[in-house]
Order: structure tokens, then C-alpha cells, then sequence
């Protein structure tokens, strides 16, 4: 029966139905399966031969075989035996489809551990931030692409908030206290922003920029406002790092959908860039939360 299938059938589909039918039959007369597909496959095995035999090499007729591609793991000589077994088995079953197989390494071990020493958060810079009030629990959301520090003490933060305590333990979170405190010697400054800061004025104009320069000092910022007017603290050390973005424009972006969806009490801004994309904001639950 295997002999006759292989001779009269056209196409792998017929051909597939046929050893199929084989085994119905044979199953009903009470064959084991294993003993069937073994026949099935030393009759394939025989048709293969003799093609190879051949100086010209007589294929089924019928429709091209239908490819797919299969991943599996490298890991030596075991993944060319499964190849191998995996094609012999497709050739049993379904010989109407063509395998192709492709390799992947398995994940590198860095993956699992962190080789790098963790940055403490004020010294993270191109980050969205929160700052709560710890008497009224209200928030500001900002961002900066500097390191958070220079901001902080911007808003009025004491240099003493990140002050180093060698006597404890670093925690395993993002603790600050096992950190230096910073001078404005040891920050980092990058280029980018030397020279957005760095602008020689003329001597035409240092009148005004004098002038600009004292108005700048006499903003204050809403937090140190805040803290004035209400006589507030501010948790400094507690602010959290919200989201990440090493462009300008969607760290501004990033930074308006963060203050139009929860609404920060101690902003006085709605925000920060035209949202074009969302121009009515996102959800809540799309966002990560500034409140932890």
C-alpha cells in the first residue's frame, strides 16, 4: 500500500492523505502505529534512494512545499540531532512542508546579573521627577537633563539633603545617604549643556544682561514658595525619578502628559510642549505615577 501510494499520487497533499487512509486501515486491522509509520518510512527512505540513485532525479509532481521556519536553541551537537530528527519527522507526517530551521544563542549571562554599579537618582540626569510636601502631601512634576542635584537645589533644596553617613549601610533600593554629597566640582556637566549655558554676552549688551541676571535670582521657585507661604517641608531626599528619555523633545512631551493626566498641585504650568499626538492627554493607567 505505501509502494502504490507513492507511485499513483501527484502532490504531497494527496500523498499525505494517502498515508494517512494507510494508517486507518492498518490501525483497523489491528497493525501497531509504530509498526506502520516504520513501514511508511522505510518506503520513503527506498523512493529517496532511488531518486539519488537516478542520474536524473524524478520528484513528486505537484504544488511547491509550503515553507516554515522553526527556532531553536544552540547549544551544540544536540541541536543538529534534533535538526535531524525534526526532519525526518516532518518527512513522515508532512511531506508537503519544507523546514527551514535557524539557530539562536541562548541569552547572555549579563542578563541575569547587573555587572554595572547602580546610579544614585540625584545624580541621574534626562529624567521626569515628583517632589511631595510632607505636611500636605502635595506633588510638583518636573524634568531636567541635568543631574536631578542641580535641579534640586534650584528649587532650594540644602546641600545638606544628600549629605554622605558612612556609619550606615547603603539600602538596597535607590538610597541617596550612601552617596557623597556632591560639589560643583565633582558634577558631571556634558557638553550639551556647557554649551547651552555658556554664552559670552558683548559688552554692549551687559547692562541687560546684568539685569536679567538679577531678575532670574529673585524668581523662586513653587516649591521654595510653597514652603515659604506655608511654612511646609519639602521631602528632598524622597523625590522619585518617574520616567527616562535622552531626547529633549520627549522628555517634554513625557513631562506634559505626566502634569495634564494627575495634576500636581504645586505646578504652575499645564505644560510643557504642544502635545500634537495626545493633544487630550492619556490615561492615568498609561502612565507610570509619579506618587510611587
Amino acid at each position: 500500500m505505501v509502494q502504490r501510494a507513492l507511485a499513483i499520487c501527484s502532490t504531497y497533499t494527496t500523498l499525505a492523505a494517502e498515508f494517512q487512509e494507510i494508517q486507518r486501515i492498518g490501525v483497523a486491522n489491528g497493525y501497531p502505529i509504530s509498526f506502520i509509520d516504520t513501514r511508511i518510512g522505510i518506503g520513503l527512505n527506498q523512493q529517496l534512494a532511488k531518486n539519488d540513485s537516478n542520474t536524473t532525479i524524478v520528484p513528486l509532481i505537484g504544488c511547491e512545499k509550503k515553507r516554515m521556519y522553526v527556532e531553536i536553541p544552540f547549544i551544540g551537537r544536540p541541536t543538529d540531532l534534533l535538526k535531524k530528527r525534526f526532519s525526518q519527522l516532518s518527512g513522515k507526517v508532512r511531506p508537503d512542508l519544507d523546514i527551514r530551521f535557524y539557530t539562536k544563542p541562548p541569552p547572555a549571562v549579563q542578563i541575569f546579573f547587573q555587572t554595572k554599579d547602580p546610579i544614585a537618582k540625584h545624580m541621574q540626569s534626562d529624567v521626569i521627577y515628583s517632589i511631595s510636601c510632607i505636611d500636605c502631601n502635595q506633588t510638583y512634576i518636573g524634568k531636567t537633563e541635568r543631574q536631578s542635584i542641580r535641579r534640586l537645589r534650584e528649587h532650594g533644596a540644602p546641600k545638606q539633603s544628600f549629605d554622605s553617613r558612612p556609619n550606615e549601610q547603603a539600602s538596597s533600593d535607590e538610597d541617596d545617604t550612601a552617596t557623597p554629597n556632591p560639589t560643583s566640582t565633582s558634577l558631571r556637566r556634558s557638553s550639551r549643556i556647557r554649551n547651552k549655558n555658556h554664552i559670552t554676552p558683548t559688552n554692549t549688551s551687559n547692562t541687560t544682561n546684568d539685569k536679567k541676571r538679577e531678575k532670574e535670582k529673585e524668581t523662586i521657585s513653587s516649591l521654595a514658595q510653597h514652603a515659604k507661604d506655608t511654612g511646609h517641608h519639602i521631602d528632598w531626599t524622597g523625590f522619585r525619578v518617574v520616567w527616562r528619555d535622552d531626547n529633549p523633545y520627549r522628555l517634554l512631551t513625557k513631562e506634559s502628559l505626566l502634569i495634564q493626566a494627575f495634576k500636581p498641585e504645586l505646578n504652575r504650568t499645564t505644560h510643557s510642549v504642544t502635545l500634537i499626538v495626545f493633544p487630550d492627554g492619556l490615561r492615568r493607567d498609561m502612565l507610570p505615577d509619579p506618587n510611587g
